[in-house]
């Protein structure tokens, strides 16, 4: 009999956003993806969470290196009319977009995963 999987644990898929922005815009894009966007983007049906990481040094360039890994039940989701509209609302769209450098996506299964208990509430 196969369990049911909640949180976390329930995310198949996973979206891996790489972006590069300049050092002057740092605190308004993690202003705005922090209290906009991963909230905006929690809403969506089959998003489980979000995680987002910072490169520990700015790369050659001098840019700093964020990414976000989103968990998805779906691996279509990213591309869904729903997606689309929680990803547009709020200054996201307008303000920060225009300013990232280097866009980058990867998308895939999950394929193991080990998180404690505790970390799922």
């Amino acid at each position: 009999m196969a369990s049911k999987r909640t949180g976390l644990g329930a995310a198949r898929h996973f979206l891996m956003v790489t972006f590069e922005i300049a050092p002057e815009d740092e605190a308004e894009f993690n202003e705005i993806y922090d209290n906009e966007h991963v909230p905006n983007i929690l809403r969506v049906k089959g998003v489980h969470g979000v995680i987002r990481f910072k490169d520990a040094a700015p790369n050659a360039a001098g840019w700093l290196v964020y990414s976000a890994l989103y968990l998805l039940e779906r691996a279509d989701l990213p591309d869904t009319p729903e997606w689309k509209a929680a990803s547009d609302t709020g200054r996201w769209a307008p303000v920060m977009r225009p300013r990232l450098k280097s866009r980058q996506r990867r998308l895939g299964p999950v394929v193991a995963a080990a998180l404690p208990v505790a970390s799922m509430k």
